[in-house]
């Protein structure tokens, strides 16, 4: 019987854990956490779902090559405290100046 479990406790150990937002976090609006992406990843907006009362907005983004990416972003400013995905690199918009 143990033997059974073992797989799934090791598959459920796998699983990504949602972050939590930091303790100084601040709420963001639909709008900003929009513009945020958008300045950071090339691509379109699939959907934005306001998670813990507005504290965190989670956006799903579709990047050019076709892939999605889950980022949460909080404030103040463009705070992003995850992003998953295949195809980050590709899609990111890099800063003035870096190589």
């Amino acid at each position: 019987m143990r033997l059974v479990l073992v797989p799934l406790i090791l598959a459920l150990s796998a699983l990504p854990v949602a972050a939590d937002p930091p303790d100084d976090a601040v709420p963001v609006d639909a709008g900003t956490a929009l513009a945020c992406v958008a300045a950071r990843y090339m691509g379109e907006a699939l959907r934005i779902k306001d998670e813990d009362d507005g504290l965190v907005q989670e956006v799903r983004w579709l990047t050019p090559a076709g892939n999605v990416l889950d980022i949460e972003i909080t404030g103040p400013g463009c705070r992003f405290i995850e992003v998953d995905g295949v195809g980050q690199a590709e899609a990111r918009i890099l800063p003035r100046g870096a190589p």
